[in-house]
């Protein structure tokens, strides 16, 4: 089961097994064959996307959320031209795929089943929400990822062995508390794109390091309502996120200029009838 729980670690909490033997083959016109969506009912708690055992289920997720991992978005910031609904109106999606699509996709490796799952799901969008968006480039303030002066103090993961499945992702265990397994760093800045401290920015990584590494990190989260945007650390005591990238795991997130991937929302429609 791969879950993404608040699309903070959440547009990318993954904990996809991997597999050495998996191969990679193209879908053509990949489709969900059945997709029931309903708004959310009020009180819900807790919200997550998650693929497993050939369905796709969203619960208590604004259509941004959704969107967002569409078109493989870090943050916010890369979504243009949303109406508000698209950022508050909340939906429960329960998506099924074809069995053959759905042997196909198990086939795959991990990067290339997550870009055919992207494809079926903004067909999805397109087909019940009437999305029609156009990708972009812009400049904007970014977060660079780099390696912190003394170097990175974080642990490569083992290979893997033929046969052998492995859980990779990013794991949260509360608010600033998280440790990652075999996850690469490109994983890294996505997560932290979406966490407030971010401000919005898109985080890139730089670190020239490939590969996937184990780490653990404890920071005093921000505020997602009244401090957003501020970096300035929640009452909890403990590092900045900033503070505790740097001393924990050797990295660092420098302020630069880039030019990241954006969709514009050309025209967009409340879900059709089931």
């Amino acid at each position: 089961m791969t879950r993404f729980p608040s699309l903070l670690a959440s547009m990318l909490a993954l904990a996809a097994p991997l597999c050495s033997a998996q191969t990679q083959q193209p879908i053509a016109n990949a489709k969900f064959e059945v997709v029931v969506i309903k708004p959310t009912q009020p009180g819900a708690t807790g919200n997550s996307l998650m693929f497993n055992q050939g369905r796709m289920i969203v619960r208590n997720l604004p259509l941004k959320d959704v969107i967002k991992f569409a078109y493989d978005l870090k943050s916010d910031s890369q979504l243009l031209n949303a109406p508000g609904w698209v950022n508050t109106d909340r939906y429960e999606i329960d998506a099924k795929e074809e069995d053959a699509e759905s042997a196909a996709l198990l086939k795959m490796a991990f990067e290339g089943r997550f870009t055919a799952l992207r494809a079926m799901v903004r067909q999805m969008l397109l087909e019940r929400f009437h999305l029609e968006a156009t990708p972009q480039t812009a400049e904007v303030p970014i977060y660079a990822l780099v390696v912190a002066k003394g170097g990175a103090k974080v642990t490569p993961a083992q290979p893997i062995t033929p046969g052998e499945q492995r859980n990779r992702g990013w794991r949260g265990h509360g608010p600033g508390d998280a440790e990652g397994s075999a996850i690469t760093m490109d994983l890294m800045a996505r997560v932290i794109s979406g966490m407030p401290e971010a401000d919005g920015r898109v985080v890139v990584d730089k670190t020239n390091m490939p590969g996937e590494y184990d780490w653990k990190l404890h920071w005093a989260p921000q505020s997602n309502s009244a401090t957003a945007g501020t970096n300035t650390p929640a009452p909890e005591a403990g590092p900045t996120l900033f503070t505790a990238l740097q001393e924990q795991l050797g990295l660092k997130l420098e302020s630069q200029k880039g030019t990241v991937a954006t969709v514009a929302i050309n025209h967009i429609e409340r879900p059709t009838e089931n």
